[in-house]
C-alpha cells in the first residue's frame, strides 16, 4: 500500500485557496493556515442572545495598538500567533478569589486588604455584566471582585500579579480603561459606583527565611472611574467592524512582519 505523502506548504495554500474560492497566491503562509481553520465564535452562548457578538476591555485594547488585527481577529477568526503564556497568574487568580470567598457574606474584609480599602464583599458576588450596544453587538466585563458601601454604591476591583513593587513604575493605560469599563457595566446595570475602582497587586517580596514560607507583598493602588470615556471606544469598535479591513498601524509588530514576508 503506497504511503500517503505528508502535506507541503505548497498543499496548504492549495487548499486554502480553493476553500476560499480564491485563485491568487495567499500573501502568507499563515493566511493559507488560517483559511483552513473555521472562525473562532464570538458569541455567548447562555443567560445572553447567542446572535449578538460581545467586546471586552480586552478587545478594545486590541483594536487601540491596531485596528486591522482587530477586524481580523474579530470578523474572520484569525488570530495574532501566541508565544509562551505563564499559566502561573492564572492559578494566583484562584487562590486569591478563594481566599476572598472566605470573608464574603461576613462583616469582615480580608484581613491583607482590611483598612486599605472600604465596604464589604458584594454577597453574593455577581461575576460578569452585560451591555447591549445594539442588535450586532454587545459590551461584557468579569470582575474579579467588588465592593459594596454603606450607601449601597459598588466598586470595582481587580486583582494583577506583579513580578516587583508596581509602585516604581507608571500605571499601564490599559489598566485604567478597564476599571472605567467596570464602572460603566455597574452602572448599565443599575449599580451606582464610587466613582473610583481598585488595583490590587500581588508581587513576590524578599527573605532569608523562605522554607517557612515565601513572602507575599501587595499593594493597592486607587483610580479614579470615569465610565463616560467607554461609550466612544465602544463606537469606534463598531464603526471598524462594520467597515472594510482596516489600514494597520505603522508600529504593529504582526502586521510589519506579514508585509516583509510578502516580499518572498
Amino acid at each position: 500500500m503506497p504511503r500517503k505523502r505528508k502535506a507541503s506548504q505548497g498543499d496548504l495554500f492549495a487548499n486554502a485557496k480553493a476553500a476560499a474560492g480564491q485563485t491568487d497566491r495567499p500573501s502568507t503562509f499563515r493566511q493559507a493556515v488560517a483559511a483552513r481553520r473555521s472562525p473562532r465564535p464570538r458569541t455567548e452562548s447562555s443567560g445572553v442572545e447567542k446572535k449578538r457578538t460581545w467586546l471586552s476591555a480586552t478587545a478594545i485594547e486590541s483594536m487601540r495598538r491596531c485596528p486591522r488585527c482587530f477586524w481580523l481577529d474579530r470578523n474572520q477568526g484569525i488570530r495574532q500567533p501566541e508565544g509562551i503564556v505563564s499559566r502561573l497568574a492564572n492559578r494566583f487568580d484562584v487562590v486569591i478569589k478563594r481566599y476572598f470567598d472566605l470573608y464574603r457574606g461576613t462583616n469582615e474584609l480580608p484581613p491583607m486588604v482590611a483598612g486599605r480599602v472600604k465596604g464589604k464583599l458584594q454577597h453574593p458576588f455577581q461575576e460578569k455584566y452585560w451591555h447591549p450596544i445594539d442588535d450586532r453587538y454587545g459590551y461584557y466585563g468579569k470582575l474579579d471582585e467588588c465592593l459594596v458601601s454603606d450607601n449601597h454604591t459598588y466598586t470595582p476591583v481587580d486583582h494583577k500579579t506583579a513580578s516587583s513593587d508596581p509602585n516604581a513604575r507608571e500605571l499601564i493605560p490599559a489598566y485604567q480603561f478597564q476599571l472605567d469599563s467596570y464602572a460603566f457595566l455597574l452602572e448599565q446595570n443599575g449599580r451606582p459606583t464610587t466613582g473610583i475602582g481598585h488595583l490590587i497587586y500581588f508581587f513576590p517580596g524578599h527573605g532569608d527565611r523562605l522554607h517557612h514560607g515565601f513572602p507575599m507583598e501587595i499593594s493597592v493602588k486607587t483610580l479614579k472611574t470615569n465610565p463616560d470615556k467607554v461609550v466612544p471606544e465602544l463606537k469606534k469598535a463598531v464603526t471598524i467592524l462594520v467597515s472594510p479591513l482596516p489600514k494597520p498601524t505603522p508600529d504593529c509588530n504582526f502586521c510589519t512582519y506579514v508585509e516583509q514576508v510578502k516580499k518572498f
